[in-house]
This record gives structure tokens, sequence and C-alpha cells, in this order.
């Protein structure tokens, strides 16, 4: 055989080989897809999610804005919705009695709601029924969640103590409606709290709507 035939020969064996090979592949899928399993329907599948989808949004316009889960947390640990290290004060244990002032209530309060002078308490909040507001924007709508605070520190007996009004929570534009959202109130004590029991009130307010929720803690600042 001369040094064409060779590498004519060559060629017709790699093309044969190719062809093998995607015959082979085509008759794999076509098997596997009589087991029950499905390729190339993701379209389908965006599709079904999406009415799923439509559904609970239908739902949720009516369920009412309001807070399905709040805790205080660790500042700086959280790092989306439900990711977070809750508050446990190292104040609360029993070396620490004598610092609980007489008459205080901190043994009907949770350890995590136990603060030390100065310290920053950071309220993480799972709200449901926020407002997703469309934008003017007919050829690629896009939706903004807006929503403040109104921090009222009042004393155990209801004598308001100090206020923060409006203050600026979040305010985020989406492609999507989205639902999995949380938030962190802080309170800072610029001044350090005397020592004692406090009723915290959170007025969490939805701005296109208008509607609120209210958040009530019962804390105590301890040395």
């Amino acid at each position: 055989m001369n040094k064409d035939s060779r590498r004519n020969f060559g060629v017709g064996i790699t093309i044969f080989v190719a062809i093998v090979c995607l015959v082979s592949t085509l008759v794999l899928l076509s098997h596997l897809n009589k087991e029950g399993i499905v390729f190339a329907q993701s379209d389908s599948n965006a599709s079904k999610f999406k009415a799923i989808r439509d559904q609970y949004l239908q739902s949720w316009e009516n369920f009412g804005f309001q807070s399905i889960f709040d805790t205080y947390v660790v500042g700086g640990t959280n790092r989306g919705y439900g990711v977070y290290e809750e508050h446990v004060s190292n104040l609360s244990s029993g070396s620490n009695a004598s610092s609980v002032p007489s008459g205080s209530n901190m043994s009907n309060v949770s350890s995590a709601n136990t603060f030390a002078p100065g310290e920053t308490m950071y309220l993480y909040v799972e709200p449901v029924g926020f407002t997703h507001s469309p934008s003017s924007e007919s050829a690629n709508t896009r939706y903004t969640i807006d929503i403040s605070a109104d921090i009222i520190i009042s004393a155990p007996n209801g004598t308001e103590l100090a206020s923060i009004i409006d203050l600026p929570i979040i305010k985020v534009t989406s492609h999507q409606k989205n639902t999995e959202l949380s938030l962190i109130l802080t309170l800072t004590q610029i001044k350090p709290f005397p020592i004692g029991d406090y009723n915290i009130k959170y007025v969490v307010k939805d701005k296109p709507s208008g509607r609120t929720f209210d958040i009530t803690k019962e804390i105590t600042i301890t040395k």
C-alpha cells in the first residue's frame, strides 16, 4: 500500500469511528428516555415552576404584612435569609447576679434579650406580605421593596424614654418578586442605657402600601 493509500485509509477509519460514536450516543439517549429520564426540558420545568410561584404570590398578596420570626442576633453574623448566630448574653450567669438591680424582671427575660451598657442590639426579622412595587418600565418590569421602621424605647410602666422615627431598613429593586427576605433592625446605645429593664417597640413599615406591624421586646441592661 503506497503512502497516499494509507493516508486515505486512515481518514476513512477516523470518519467511520466518529459515525459509530455518534450513533451509539443517540441510541443510548433514546434508551435512557424510555427508562423515564428526561432530557432538554428545562423550558417546560421553568414554566411549571413559574405557575406554582404565581399561585404562591397570589396568596402572598392577601396574607398580610407581618413578621413570622424575629430574634436578637450577633452583629455581623447575618449572611442572608435564615443565616445568623443568635445573640446569647455572657452576662446572664449566676456570677453576675449581684449586677441585677433590685426589682428587675431579668429572671423573666431570655439571655438573648440581655445586653451590656453600650452594647448594640441587632434584631433579625423575617417579614412576609410586603409589597413588590412595579416600575413604570413596561418592557422590563422591576419590583421595589421599601421598608422602614420606628424604634420606641419605654420603661416597663409604659413611659416613653426615646424614639427613632422612619429609620431606613431596606430598599431594593429586583427583576423578581423576592419573598425570602430578612431585615436587621439596629439599635445603637450612643449613650449607654442605665442598668434596668426596658420595652423596645419596633414599628416596621411597608412604605408602598402604608401597612405596618409591631414587634415588642422586653430587654434588660446589666453589667
